[in-house]
């Protein structure tokens, strides 16, 4: 799976992680609940969790999904991710860009700014 490289500052400050997700991450799961896959909400925060922690080389934040993300090509989900040791949020964009059977497959994008989403420049 992620393997996390050294511990850095806890604070991430808003222009760092907006400049250094902007064009965003991938990540993937594999889950299915009947016809359609579906990736359980617990399991979609640990990945965006984990995988913007090993983009950054900052320590895993805190990510909160509103429910399950089904599995359907361009299903947007917003996330809110608060950094280790920050008391601001962060929408995430989470949007399912392929499924292979029961493997789904998402990009991630931090907003550039905390409150509402704001894509990245």
């Amino acid at each position: 799976m992620i393997n996390r490289k050294g511990r850095v500052p806890a604070l991430l400050a808003a222009a760092t992680l907006g400049s250094l997700l902007a064009a965003g991450c991938s990540a993937g799961a594999s889950f299915s609940v009947g016809t359609t896959p579906k990736v359980p909400r617990q399991s979609v925060e640990n990945e965006v969790a984990t995988t913007i922690a090993q983009k950054v080389n900052q320590p895993t934040p805190k990510v909160v999904c509103p429910g399950d993300l089904a599995g359907k090509v361009g299903t947007v989900m917003y996330c809110n991710l608060t950094p280790k040791g920050s008391s601001t949020s962060y929408p995430v964009q989470v949007t399912v860009d392929s499924v292979n059977g029961t493997d789904v497959h998402f990009n991630i994008v931090v907003s550039a700014t905390p409150g509402h989403f704001t894509t990245p420049s």
